[in-house]
């Protein structure tokens, strides 16, 4: 079964998958060509790593507020009810989505 948290846990982790392909040499993603294309110091390299993971924690911290309706997503606000396949509620408004969200991403982010 999937909860709240185990969701936004599994969103931390999906966010460390993209930066682990994007920083693969072999790992074929566009934003990974990319960036070895622009011939970037170690040190540029490792800003611009920064920088992508502050954008992926935002982009899936406001999803998952906006979820639990406690965020705007697209301009409009509004609870959403999201349960995995057993019925189990994952987003429903009364914060939990929005509690895990912040543990999974944001605890650990300076």
């Amino acid at each position: 079964m999937m909860g709240p948290k185990e969701f936004a846990e599994a969103c931390r982790q999906e966010r460390d998958a993209m930066l682990a392909l994007y920083a693969d040499a072999g790992g074929g993603s566009a934003v990974g060509e990319r960036l070895r294309a622009a011939g970037l110091s170690e040190n540029q390299t490792k800003e611009v790593f920064a920088a992508l993971n502050g954008a992926l924690t935002d982009a899936f911290y406001t999803v998952l507020l906006a979820l639990d309706g406690s965020a705007a997503l697209g301009g409009q606000q509004q609870t959403f009810q999201l349960a995995d396949q057993h019925g189990t509620p994952i987003a429903s408004g009364d914060g939990r989505l929005e509690s895990a969200a912040w543990v999974a991403l944001q605890q650990d982010q300076d």
